[in-house]
């Protein structure tokens, strides 16, 4: 028979504790003042024993006044004020010191719970506004990209040709929407319930990025009305390929973790997607 783990037990005390609220927590710390007010009472109050009692409180004839000053005392004693008017005698001694180190036990797990909570609480202002910055960027990083689109849209219209600048600013313009599309997922991760990404904002991160590849579509259809050979150039079809990839993975895996019911939104996305594939076949086939 193996011997009891005192220290597991006491562990497995405190967690109980801990878990419990702060009604119950001052629940639990009147009741043993009632407890040990009782035990100064019965020693004051039994004339075998009384001797072990608070000195003060032995020989007061009415119960009740007895008894109330064994509550005082006991509050006294749990509050660790000790006034000294009156004082423990034999067995009252062990009481008193079992009860100071009760009460200041359960005193501090509630100082720690509360400190606790104010943690608890800065630490989800801290992530809300982490969070905050993340959808802002992913946001501002998609509208960055299409006014880089949208240079090059104008250039080509004008000039007609690309040059290295232009094609590098194309593929760096790929590569960042492949970063900010992979971000998305995270917000309904379950390690970051502490944030919740609304309907409104995920209605915003939807249309931008559903702009965002319509956009695409544009540049490529402007490159082809200006007999730009787009599709030959290999590491803007690199990138734009991997784009698509990280899209036809990304898209159905938000939907999935949405809570919210906007399939037409990611099913449009999708039609973008399959039509940036369209005029990727077309021009190789």
């Amino acid at each position: 028979m193996k011997p009891k783990n005192h220290s597991s037990l006491f562990v497995r005390a405190l967690e109980q504790l801990t878990k419990r609220s702060y009604s119950e927590l001052f629940s639990i710390w009147i009741s043993l003042a009632l407890l040990f007010a009782l035990g100064y009472f019965s020693f004051a109050s039994i004339g075998d024993v009384s001797h072990h009692g608070p000195a003060q409180l032995v020989g007061i004839e009415s119960h009740w006044i007895r008894f109330l000053d064994s509550l005082y005392y006991s509050i006294i004693t749990a509050t660790s004020t000790g006034y000294g008017d009156i004082t423990p005698r034999g067995f009252s001694k062990a009481l008193a010191s079992m009860q100071s180190v009760s009460a200041l036990f359960i005193f501090a797990i509630f100082v720690t719970k509360l400190v606790s909570h104010h943690q608890e609480i800065a630490l989800k202002q801290v992530h809300r506004m982490t969070f905050e910055d993340v959808f802002h960027n992913i946001r501002e990083g998609l509208f960055i990209i299409r006014q880089d689109f949208d240079g090059l849209i104008q250039k080509t219209s004008e000039h007609k040709k690309m040059d290295e600048e232009d094609w590098d600013t194309l593929i760096i313009a790929y590569k960042q929407a492949q970063n900010l599309l992979n971000e998305i997922p995270d917000f309904y991760n379950e390690d970051t319930t502490l944030y919740t990404l609304d309907a409104r904002r995920e209605q915003l991160l939807q249309e931008a990025v559903h702009r965002t590849m319509h956009r695409i579509n544009h540049v490529l259809d402007t490159f082809s009305k200006n007999n730009i050979n787009w599709q030959e150039h290999q590491p803007s079809m690199k990138e734009i390929n991997e784009l698509l990839r990280v899209t036809e993975k990304t898209i159905p895996l938000w939907q999935e973790k949405s809570p919210y019911q906007r399939e037409e939104a990611f099913l449009s996305i999708l039609k973008l997607k399959s039509d940036i594939l369209g005029k990727i076949a077309s021009t190789t086939g």
